[in-house]
């Protein structure tokens, strides 16, 4: 029985938000009919977790969570309402049965993938879901919590409303999220090539390809020898590229050394450094971005009156707390495209163009400076700076961002380096890591030129931020993410392409010669080989879920009993923080970045001591089987004293076990 209301009480949860979104959908924008309901899906599941934001910083998580919903809702009813619009949307309402079966199809296959992997930054993500979904909103950082996490954080705060709706584990909640927004993604981009094409198959084939669509670097292994040396000798390794080769030309050979892989590893040749396949989107935003702006694209001058600008308006600003460089791109090209019209005295979408800079984008840009994410800390620091020079010099937000110019104009792989387009052996491996799809800019912008005189000013806003981010082989980001953080700068430029690649494309080559069609098509299946080949390695993960690296069955059974349990300002020890933080919802101060931990941490975590660690701040303190064993006898009759309280102990047929004690009793002598 509580299963079921359980079930019943996500389903309503869900379909509060769903509701709403297609009543604000129908009635705010022009719709096709088989559009209306998948993009009333997203534009609900997006908003309420944008409205969640605001609400989580009021509300306890539960009660934040439903609200948010419930206010989608009611916007939808008001609307319609208002609108007089109940006869249209209940005649606009339509389930297209091939596209939601597809989309509950791919989100299944990508949910059970997730489940059978554990990569790239489960120790940032599942911390951070943790303490989001037990009310840290916007969020401190797990491992600090005198420092704000100013990280694009939408995706883990959705995660954090399925952990406490749906009662899942911060890992489940990861995959299920991720699983829904690649799922979204790539039925959007259905929907989108479809409109420009005015074509089903372009459809379904635009979705292939930018599901698959990666670089060329397995081609590398094909080259002879001599030319792959010279090229594999002018390229500096990084990140996971230094630990799987001593050189370039070693770790086409080899497989990717990355943590949290599934039965079968990936084979380094066939990723990619720079633009991201989609189907391995299992970082900490997911491939929200894309889902996000292809909302934003299919909405975008389809306005039926005011409240379609103000839709469109608050999914900009959700996109700003995804991945605010595609956000500052975006803007910027849009603020550059209105002023042209100002000086010309055009319209846009036939509203005065002073009007959407001032009632539209001004806003916008208010409100993401305070509500949380990358750019609201960037504000907030330099505000800091102004107003008291002491206070900005001190440890307030996480990340710290500046950028320098490079000449010459260089691009970054989160791999391979830095490859400066100057240099013979860096260009070409840049050129092989980008793949063919850098064909498409030209095409892009041509369209773009077109579409500007064709006053179809979405494409030429499109065209002039992607060349923006081109451009910014010229800077490099600066901070303590990286400078495989400037991989990210260039992507705007890359993603476009790969979303107008088939819709352009098909226009493109309807009279070229068969010729030039196959090599089109050719070029296109080669560059979704590396996606394919990860596809099928990524799938038979599925078959045996994981909970993570650094958990396992008895840490969820411990997170089950005791997660957000604890007093509200209490401090778990452990000697890797981030497993503690996700099991009991209790930030730690052990680190000033996710890499590096403070002193103070290493003196406790080298010699270990109930008082000392108490006197540090820490109320309890975690331990496992591994841990306790490495103590040597003395320090481990440390923690026989009285005042160390055993809270529980969960142990399994090997000896292993988890311990949590309470050492808040702990006092130095007097």
């Amino acid at each position: 029985m509580e299963s079921l209301i359980g079930v019943l009480a996500i389903l309503f949860w869900m379909g509060c938000w769903f509701m709403g979104g297609y009543l604000l959908a129908v009635n705010s924008l022009r719709l096709k009919r088989e559009e209306t309901t998948l993009v009333g899906f997203g534009v609900g599941f997006i908003l309420q977790a944008w409205i969640a934001n605001f609400t989580g910083r009021v509300f306890p998580p539960s009660t934040a969570f439903w609200l948010s919903a419930v206010l989608v809702l009611a916007a939808g009813i008001l609307l319609t309402f208002l609108r007089k619009g109940w006869k249209s949307s209940l005649k606009q309402f339509h389930f297209p049965i091939g596209y939601w079966i597809a989309f509950f199809l791919i989100t299944f296959i990508f949910f059970n993938i997730g489940r059978g992997l554990a990569l790239f930054d489960d120790y940032q993500n599942l911390p951070m879901v943790s303490i989001i979904a037990a009310g840290s909103i916007p969020p401190v950082f797990a491992l600090n919590p005198a420092v704000s996490f100013n990280y694009h954080y939408l995706m883990l705060l959705i995660s954090a409303q399925w952990m406490i709706i749906a009662d899942l584990f911060p890992w489940t909640a990861l995959d299920l999220t991720r699983a829904l927004s690649l799922g979204l993604a790539l039925i959007y981009v259905n929907l989108w090539t479809r409109r420009m094409t005015k074509s089903a198959l372009a459809g379904w084939i635009g979705l292939l390809f930018v599901a698959f669509c990666g670089g060329f670097r397995w081609l590398l292994i094909y080259l002879p020898a001599p030319i792959l040396n010279f090229i594999s000798s002018s390229v500096e390794m990084i990140g996971s590229g230094s630990v799987t080769g001593e050189t370039f030309a070693q770790a086409l050979q080899s497989t990717w050394l990355i943590e949290g892989v599934g039965p079968i590893q990936f084979p380094f040749a066939f990723g990619n450094g720079i633009h991201s396949i989609p189907i391995m989107s299992h970082g900490g935003t997911g491939i929200y971005s894309l889902t996000i702006a292809l909302l934003i694209f299919l909405s975008y001058g389809r306005w039926k009156n005011i409240s379609g600008l103000m839709l469109t308006s608050f999914l900009i600003m959700a996109m700003a707390m995804v991945d605010e460089i595609w956000f500052v791109f975006f803007m910027v090209a849009s603020g550059l495209v209105l002023v042209y019209l100002i000086l010309r005295k055009q319209p846009y979408f036939g509203i005065p163009a002073w009007k959407v800079l001032v009632f539209m984008f001004i806003p916008i840009g208010l409100v993401v400076l305070l509500q949380g994410g990358v750019l609201s800390g960037v504000f907030q620091s330099i505000g800091s700076s102004v107003v008291s020079p002491q206070v900005a010099n001190t440890a307030e937000g996480y990340f710290k961002v500046g950028f320098h110019f490079n000449w010459p104009p260089t691009i970054i792989s989160a791999h391979l380096g830095r490859l400066t387009l100057t240099h013979p052996g860096q260009l070409l491996a840049a050129l092989f890591e980008v793949g063919p799809i850098i064909l498409m800019l030209p095409l892009l912008v041509v369209f773009g030129i077109k579409a500007i005189r064709a006053k179809q000013w979405l494409f030429g806003t499109l065209t002039v931020a992607a060349l923006i981010s081109a451009v910014t082989a010229f800077a490099e980001y600066v901070g303590p993410a990286g400078i495989s953080a400037s991989v990210r700068l260039p992507l705007f430029c890359l993603n476009l392409c790969k979303l107008f690649a088939v819709p352009l494309c098909w226009y493109w080559l309807k009279n070229k010669s068969l010729t030039i069609k196959t090599a089109a098509v050719a070029l296109a299946f080669l560059s979704m080989v590396g996606g394919l080949f990860y596809f099928g390695i990524e799938s038979i993960a599925g078959q045996k879920p994981v909970l993570s690296t650094f958990i396992d069955p008895m840490d969820a059974a411990m997170e089950r009993k005791y997660w957000d349990q604890l007093p509200e300002d209490a401090m778990v020890f452990n000697f890797y923080p981030p497993r503690s933080v996700t099991v009991f919802a209790r930030p730690a101060r052990s680190n000033d970045t996710w890499y590096s931990t403070l002193k103070e941490f290493d003196l406790l975590a080298g010699n270990p001591d109930p008082v000392s660690i108490s006197a540090a701040g820490y109320d309890y303190i975690y331990w496992t089987a591994k841990e306790w064993n490495n103590l040597s006898d003395p320090k481990r009759a440390r923690f026989e004293n009285p005042c160390v309280v055993l809270v529980d102990e969960i142990t399994q047929w090997d000896n292993d076990f988890r311990r949590l004690q309470d050492i808040s009793a702990c006092k130095p002598a007097q």
